[in-house]
This record gives structure tokens, sequence and C-alpha cells, in this order.
């Protein structure tokens, strides 16, 4: 018995001694995870073509004046800022690697300084464990290596939120006026920065009535929020007023972002606990592990509340409003139907707050033991990887090989005379890559079809509230072609598909007996390319290629 309590004794005092080993060497352990988070989103950002979201943002960026971008950007339902980082850009280059690579840097700068900030929370454990989750869970990897706002988003809101703690350790007012020079290019970066920021404003309100600053400090403070929502009241006057009631914004509510606002009828309750659940189930991208990871969120919560972590610079309730009233800000805008709320990369905002609390549970399971906490760390990041669930919009990496678009384009120049049909998603697409990179002029533009003219190729696009074809709407353009004399009835026209929904010509096949024999180019599952007569369907004896 001697023995055997001996034995366990030295086990542990091995692990313990591991444990602070790995501790002492936070710093170098934390470069390494950052490292490899780098690697990986350079690995995501290589060999694949823009999605149409990312074609999108490049057209709208690529003009001839950067009042003509602002203009542009006007139309988009982001603020202006990615698109003034492209216009600079495009001078340098428009592969994909090149414009992917500004927002894998601020992905993988934002990991180290979250790292930064949620040690000097939580201390060093609670900051690694954080730190495997944003650098490896395979959403955030991606979502920072594509042509989005997610990175400068991420990546001024964590500063902001960093120079705010040491603007209150060091009771700095220039730290705290750089914490909200930070938040106004979140702001200028992404809407859901307004969330953050009046989440931490509160948080920041709290600290101040817990904690003597210097007046100084708080007064540089209050004047950072008068400029916040000076900044909201510009952005909302200047856009948001002009895009609220579009087809853009009734698409985004009645569609694809549907489930993520409240709709009559539904139960407010069950809203809550779906809606909460799918955030966590988009963070970690993977169904269960998600529903799992929701539960040790809120139980870092319970723990958080009931015994103060040895590292906490604050109060538990003080964490704990930090960590959840962005959930309940952002839930009850939903509400209202100002903002999303659910699973999706709107809301990733969000991680910031919730990882802390899942980052610590994890600790207190390991025992508050560095090294087991890592281990389960790395598993949890590992698991999601292998079994992951991938949410719509969504192209395989192998459909999205750059090779498959080289040769749509090289087939499209070899055998395609036009004219071409496309959808408005895939009209981005192909202006993009047929058009290499130029900028585009509509030569014709109506309530229904926008012209443009390609490598000598006649394009006739759907206009933005049409953004993908269904069967129903391409008969119905179809027929609005001919009377627009765009084409004749009894024209062959191309119809090309490339992005996310693509499935028209099965589609078509399966529901219409008259394109059964419709004769379909692949390039991949996500282009597509096939032939149709106006009238006639498909050329008579002929498979069209």
């Amino acid at each position: 018995m001697a023995e055997a309590q001996q034995i366990l004794r030295e086990k542990l005092s091995g692990e313990d001694s591991r444990s602070a080993w790995i501790e002492t060497r936070s710093l170098a352990l934390a470069a390494v995870v950052v490292l490899i988070g780098f690697i990986a989103r350079l690995c995501t950002a290589w060999g694949t073509f823009l999605n149409p979201d990312e074609a999108l943002h490049y057209f709208i960026a690529n003009r001839g004046s950067f009042d003509a971008a602002y203009q542009a950007s006007l139309t988009m339902a982001h603020p202006p800022l990615l698109i003034f980082l492209l216009y600079w850009l495009r001078s340098l280059g428009a592969s994909e690697f090149l414009l992917r690579f500004p927002t894998v840097l601020c992905g993988t700068t934002f990991c180290w300084i979250f790292f930064l900030w949620l040690s000097k929370l939580l201390g060093r454990t609670v900051g690694l464990v954080g730190l495997i989750f944003v650098a490896l869970l395979p959403p955030m990897v991606s979502l920072t290596a594509q042509v989005r706002q997610y990175g400068l988003l991420l990546l001024f809101l964590i500063s902001g939120a960093y120079l705010l703690e040491l603007a209150f350790e060091r009771d700095s007012p220039a730290l705290a006026a750089c914490s909200s020079l930070c938040f106004y290019v979140a702001m200028l970066s992404h809407y859901s920065a307004f969330l953050f920021v009046a989440s931490i404003g509160f948080y920041a309100l709290l600290r101040f009535l817990q904690r003597k600053n210097s007046l100084a400090n708080l007064l540089t403070w209050c004047i950072g929020q008068i400029g916040a929502l000076a900044l909201v009241v510009f952005l909302y006057v200047t856009h948001i007023s002009k895009i609220k009631g579009t087809t853009m914004a009734e698409q985004a509510f009645d569609g694809w972002l549907r489930k993520s606002y409240f709709h009559h009828g539904d139960n407010i309750l069950n809203f809550l606990a779906t809606r909460t659940f799918s955030i966590f189930q988009y963070m970690f991208g993977q169904l269960i592990i998600g529903d799992l990871i929701a539960l040790l969120f809120v139980a870092g919560i319970v723990w958080l509340l009931r015994k103060k972590p040895r590292y906490s610079v604050t109060a538990p309730s003080i964490l704990a409003a930090l960590i959840v009233v962005p959930f309940v800000l952002n839930y009850a805008l939903a509400l209202f139907d100002f903002y999303p709320y659910g699973g999706t990369r709107h809301c990733m905002y969000l991680a910031i707050f919730a990882i802390p609390a899942i980052a610590l549970c994890v600790e207190r399971i390991a025992r508050e033991n560095t090294l087991r906490a890592i281990v389960l760390a790395v598993g949890i990041v590992l698991l999601s990887a292998a079994f992951r669930t991938n949410h719509a919009p969504y192209i395989a990496r192998a459909d999205q090989n750059k090779a498959h678009m080289d040769r749509a384009m090289q087939f499209i120049r070899d055998q395609v005379p036009g004219p071409i049909l496309v959808d408005y998603e895939s009209g981005i697409e192909l202006g993009h890559y047929l058009c290499k990179q130029r900028q585009i002029s509509y030569e014709i533009s109506t309530s229904e079809f926008l012209v443009f003219t390609c490598d000598g190729r006649r394009i006739i696009s759907t206009i933005t509230d049409l953004w993908a074809f269904t069967p129903p709407t391409f008969l119905t353009t179809r027929d609005q072609l001919i009377r627009s004399g765009l084409v004749q009835s009894g024209e062959r026209i191309w119809v090309i598909q490339a992005g996310w929904m693509v499935t028209l010509d099965d589609d078509l096949r399966k529901d219409f007996p008259e394109f059964h024999d419709l004769q379909t180019q692949r390039f991949g599952n996500n282009i597509r390319i096939f032939p149709v007569v106006l009238g006639n369907s498909v050329p008579p004896g002929s498979t069209g290629f």
C-alpha cells in the first residue's frame, strides 16, 4: 500500500513538473502554436480559386478611383475598410494568394494577441488552451484565410481589448486612446464590431467602478466612447440606412440567414437554445462536439462565479459579465431583427468571449495541470477536424482547386463562342477569371440583366436579386431574355454556373422532360457548362460539344 502511494506521488510529481516546465516556457509554446496556425492558414489560402464572395469583394474594389471604390462599397452589407485595402493591394497583383495574404497575417496576429489578452485575464494555462482553439480550429482557420473582413475584424477587436486591459493595469490614457482607435478600425471592418464595442464598453464601465483610475484615464475612455458613437451615427447615415429594406437585406432575412433571426410564431426560448448551440457548432465545426462545448461554456461560467481563478485580474462577476453580455445583446438584437444570432460567420466575433469560458472549463477538467489541459484542447481540435461538419455555403477543397477554373476558362476560350448566360454569382466568377481581373463595365444594364464582354464573349448576367439559378427562375429568365431582345428564339446560348449553388443542370434533367438529354461539361463539382437553345431547350441531335 505504501509503495503504491509512493508511486502515485512520484507520478503526480512528474506530471506537475512537466506542467510547470510547460508553463515556464509558455511564450515559446504559444509561438509554436501560432506558427502552426499561420502555416494552416497559408495552406488554406493556397491553390484554390476565389469563392463568389471573395470575387465580389475584388470586383467592388477594382475601380478606376478611390471614390469610385467607396461608392461601389455602399452596395455591400459591410463597412468599406476591406474594399479600401483591396483597392490598394490590386496595384501589387491579383492572385488568389496575394489577395488572401493580408487576412492570413491579420488572423495569425489575432491569435498571438488573443493569447496575451486571455493570459492576462485568466492565466497562462487558460491562455494556451484558448490559443489552441483560435489558432487551429478549422472554422477559425478557414475564415481568416479568405478575402473577407473577419481577419481585420478579429485583429482590431482583440487589439482594442488587450490595450484596454493594459490601460487599466498601467492607468494609461495613451493606451486607452489607442484601444479606442483599434475599435474604430474594427467598426470600419464589420458591423458586428458595434456589438463587441458595446459589450466591452459595459465591461470597462464596471472596471472603472470597481477600481480607481486617474481622471485622465476615465476621460480618455469616455471620449473614446463618444467617438465610437459618432462613428456609428456616420455609418448609419451614409450606409446602413440606405441598405435597410433592400432586396439584399430581405434575401438575408428570409433566405440564407432566416434561422438566425426571430420570426413571428417562433418560440423565444427555443430560438435561444437552438441558436446558441448552433453558434458553438459553427465555431468548432462539428455538431456533436459543438453541443458538448456549449455545455463546457456554461460550466466554465458557473465555475468562474463559484471560485475565483488563481490569475483573475478582476472580480469573477465582472469577468462573467464580459463573457455573457455579448450573447445577451446579440440575442436581443436578433429578436428585433437587427442582427443575426446563430451558427453563421457574422457571429464569429463571439468566439472572443466564448473561448475564455471554454478554456477555463478545460483547465478545471484538467485540474489546473497545464500539460493535461493542452492535450485535452488538442484532442478537441483534432476531433473537430477529423469529423468536420460543413456549413452551407460550402465548396470542397478538391472542387475549388485552381486547376479546375483554369481548365474551365480554357474550355470557354476554345469551345464556347457565346452568348453566355449566367446567374449573378457565376457572373462575378466569370468576370474575374475570363476578364483576367480587368475592370468590368456593363454595356447594358436593365432591371433584369447586366451585359458585358469578356475575352470576346458576350455575357448576359442576372442582377443581384437573382444570385443563383433554380429551375423556375431559370425558365423565367429564359423567357425574359427573349422578350428583352438580347437573344432570339431558337438561338443557342451557353449556361455557365460557377460557385456554391450549381445544380441547375441536374435539377432540369430531373424535373423537366425537355432537358433529359442536356449535356454538361464539368470542372470539379462547382463549375458546370452546358448549351441550350431558346425555344427548343437542347440542340436537336447534338450534344452541344
